[in-house]
């Protein structure tokens, strides 16, 4: 079977021979420009014999009278590359061949705001993000709650339920920062106000504990009076002015850095509320998901968008990126204000996908993140075994984009996606893939958010809760 195969394989090169010397003689007398032509035609027949030629070895490779097959788990010899599931091929190779940065690495930051005004203090920094529009429409939504409130209980002190102002507003929510700060965010308003020594002056001083909880329980962030119109085409009538301007606040006064990061982070809540949802692996388990782009290294948010229902993902997206699977709909909502800025978005495997890396860098992004090993671009030597040694990697490159499966213990492989990586290099500090570090690094953005806005169990924790005594929910 051997021998056949080679006869062959000799037959098809001296006819491609032949057919190259009769070309030759039709245009040994043309002119210059002929002969331009005619190197790039050879330059093209070229690569058409190449493909014939590894079509033969193939069959040789196969027809082989020892009877050993290529194995799965080693790269293609002659043609240096891996496959995936689907045919997609990764060069063992890198293609970076300049030790010069590459342009969509370079970070685009935008013009910065006009206004450099050094803050004088925390609370000028915090009316930045909480503007005095902001806080005029919440005392203006509250006063419409509590004249329903004295309408309602006629009978009751009209002092606790008087109209309130914006200093006021902002006086209730300096004791819920206080709260934070005493780690009794979920404490009851007996325990805060308590006399016998066990609660905390500042709220006393303040206001008095009926008059807090009865501006908590009509506290407002838009006009009740057309509610119900806008919630016939926005779900979240009741929070999205207000959030959207919070939002567009953020992106007014802060410049990301070059890396930023796409998560998901859960607010606690239990309360009426058609949207909640219910993650077992939070520590919350019940609440509102809120999807967040932040900057990976300073925690900031600098875009956000509260998840509603199916739709919700896709909202101000054309119809084609609609059609896109929800994880991708998410990550392109939220990179818009950043898009052609060459920064790096970080993600984890919910998100991450080769289309997905692809699209962000036509939108001048790059993209890193761990791989969910069920994509079928992935080459069979990618994933766990056995036989593969502890802290070993290996590469897989495009022209774009780098694959990397790194073996982090027995049994286990941990598989990357990036796209702002283009080398087999290797961190000197921790010996491992640099790919690997630059993801631990920048991948915590929204989780230390999380971290900081969760909600830390009080030591003393009573019965009464956070509501009027005569106001039910």
């Amino acid at each position: 079977m051997a021998s056949t195969s080679n006869s062959r394989k000799r037959n098809l090169t001296e006819k491609l021979i032949e057919q190259w010397l009769e070309e030759d003689n039709e245009h040994e007398f043309s002119d210059v420009d002929d002969e331009v032509a005619d190197q790039n035609f050879t330059i093209e027949e070229e690569e058409h014999v190449a493909i014939e030629i590894s079509e033969v070895e193939e069959i040789e490779i196969e027809t082989s009278s020892e009877g050993t097959n290529r194995s799965t788990n080693t790269p293609d010899s002659n043609r240096n590359c891996y496959r995936g599931k689907n045919g997609f091929v990764w060069s063992v190779t890198d293609f970076l061949r300049t030790s010069r940065t590459l342009a969509r690495n370079i970070v685009s930051l935008p013009r910065q705001n006009p206004d450099h005004t050094r803050f004088p203090g925390y609370e000028a920094l915090w009316l930045k993000l909480f503007d005095d529009n902001m806080i005029e429409t919440i005392v203006s939504c509250t006063n419409k709650k509590l004249e329903v409130y004295r309408r309602q209980f006629s009978n009751y002190s009209k002092h606790e339920l008087r109209d309130t102002n914006a200093v006021e507003i902002r006086s209730l929510f300096g004791l819920l920062y206080y709260s934070s700060v005493f780690k009794c965010n979920d404490a009851d308003s007996n325990y805060l106000f308590a006399t016998d020594g066990t609660g905390h002056e500042i709220f006393r001083c303040v206001m008095s504990k009926y008059r807090f909880n009865t501006l908590l329980n009509c506290l407002r962030l838009d006009n009740i009076d057309d509610r119900q119109e806008r919630l016939e085409t926005d779900p979240l009538a009741a929070v999205s002015g207000f959030f959207d301007k919070f939002i567009a606040n953020c992106q007014a006064n802060y410049t990301p850095g070059p890396y930023t990061c796409v998560d998901e982070m859960l607010l606690a809540f239990k309360g009426r509320c058609k949207f909640v949802i219910y993650m077992p692996k939070k520590p919350a388990k019940y609440g509102i998901k809120i999807m967040v782009l932040s900057d990976a290294r300073e925690s900031y948010v600098y875009n956000a968008y509260i998840y509603h229902g199916k739709g919700s993902d896709g909202v101000g997206l054309p119809e084609a990126e609609k059609k896109l699977s929800v994880p991708t709909q998410s990550v392109l909502r939220l990179i818009k204000p950043i898009e052609n800025t060459n920064r790096n978005v970080t993600a984890d495997n919910w998100f991450s996908s080769i289309p997905l890396a692809e699209m962000l860098l036509k939108k001048g992004l790059t993209y890193l993140g761990t791989l969910k090993k069920n994509k079928r671009e992935i080459p069979p030597e990618f994933m766990p075994s056995k036989n593969r040694a502890v802290e070993s990697s290996l590469h897989g490159f495009t022209k774009d984009l780098t694959l990397l499966s790194f073996v982090p213990k027995k049994d286990k492989a941990v598989i990357l996606i990036s796209s702002c990586h283009h080398s087999a290099s290797t961190d000197t500090e921790t010996r491992k893939p640099t790919i690997i570090v630059d993801y631990n690094h920048t991948k915590g953005g929204v989780d230390e958010i999380d971290k900081n806005v969760r909600y830390i169990p009080a030591v003393v924790k009573r019965d009464v809760g956070h509501k009027l005594y005569f106001i039910e929910y």
